[in-house]
């Protein structure tokens, strides 16, 4: 997959009169959620600061030259989106040594604790947090705030705001509601993943007048791989759309039209309600629980392959509290701001 237009690995050159800033992120397979990200960064950084990809590739390796050479190109980095800080493993490319050469912003991230946390990852995430050029630090929730102030103690205050993709401007959407769409979506995962509680749940929407919609939110890579389990899931007959795009305005599109979508991916649940459309989040991971309770909603969590996953389906499903995502939203543009500001000022 190539990169997007408007943020590519940084050509040879001098510097202009703009902050060069370097991006840290899953960037470039084409994973939903990590490529919005991108376009949020465009969207609110782009108009005053050059951005780029620090990585060479979006595949290892990631570098093809010294990480020092990259970093020197730049003013700052910015390391964001996603679950980068996990307690049970660095990675190879989100928090080397080198990128502290320059001032460095770690914003929208969350902390997964699913599995047991290795000390000695905790202790090099730590020991990276609290570098002198680590100037800011912006959790996507108070629960990943809470875990990275208690374990790794940086140096700075920790902020917190919403998933940064809520201060995203959505394409436009008319609604049908004759009749109404259920949207679905699935993720490749290793392993043999049993569907039959999705497959239900599109027998139930059926029953209850609903038209079934199966998105695949992933484009390029990611997209190859989510499209083996569609095929696992095996949802089709003439009254299935399947949506499928390397466009990821289309695939946001998709989402917004749908009344209450089923979502195995945590973006399609911030998309959806960022739309004002429930969602019902078929993964049980701390994002998703934890943005299901900020909402109020925590039973709309459901794993995909719980028995009980259908019953979360109603005909007339209520939208999520408008209050609360305008909340989310001025949090994440907010952040957003600051950052900015942080990136102009040097």
């Amino acid at each position: 997959m190539g990169w997007p237009p408007e943020i590519r690995p940084r050509t040879r050159g001098p510097r202009g009169p703009r902050p060069s800033v370097g991006l840290v992120g899953f960037y470039g397979p084409g994973n939903y959620g990590d490529e919005l990200f991108l376009e949020v960064f465009r969207e609110h950084l782009a108009p005053a600061i050059d951005l780029d990809v620090v990585f060479d590739s979006s595949t290892r390796p990631y570098f093809h030259r010294p990480v020092r050479d990259a970093v020197r190109e730049h003013d700052a980095i910015v390391i964001g989106g996603g679950d980068l800080l996990v307690p049970w493993g660095l990675g190879d490319r989100y928090w080397l040594t080198d990128y502290l050469r320059r001032p460095v912003h770690i914003v929208g991230v969350g902390v997964p604790t699913w599995r047991p946390a290795r000390p000695n990852v905790v202790a090099q995430l730590g020991r990276f947090v609290r570098h002198g050029n680590v100037r800011s630090i912006t959790a996507r929730d108070e629960e990943s705030a809470a875990w990275i102030r208690e374990h790794l103690d940086p140096r700075v205050e920790v902020e917190t705001a919403a998933d940064l993709v809520f201060a995203l401007e959505l394409p436009p959407v008319e609604r049908p509601t004759d009749p109404p769409i259920l949207g679905i979506n699935v993720r490749w995962r290793d392993g043999n993943d049993d569907y039959s509680a999705v497959r239900s749940l599109a027998v139930r929407g059926r029953k209850l007048g609903y038209r079934l919609r199966t998105i695949v939110l992933s484009t390029g890579d990611v997209r190859i791989q989510d499209e083996r389990a569609f095929a696992a899931l095996a949802i089709d007959g003439p009254d299935v759309e399947r949506v499928a795009s390397d466009d990821l305005a289309t695939l946001t599109h998709a989402i917004g039209e749908c009344t209450m979508l089923a979502s195995h991916k945590f973006h399609g649940t911030v998309v959806a309600t960022a739309y004002g459309v429930p969602a019902i989040s078929m993964s049980t991971t701390d994002k998703n629980g934890n943005l299901l309770r900020r909402l109020g909603r925590p039973g709309l969590v459901c794993a995909f392959d719980d028995p009980t996953l259908p019953d979360r389906l109603v005909a007339r499903p209520t939208p999520p509290d408008p209050a609360i995502r305008a909340q989310m939203t001025t949090a994440a543009t907010e952040a957003l701001t600051r950052l900015r500001a942080r990136l102009l000022a040097g």
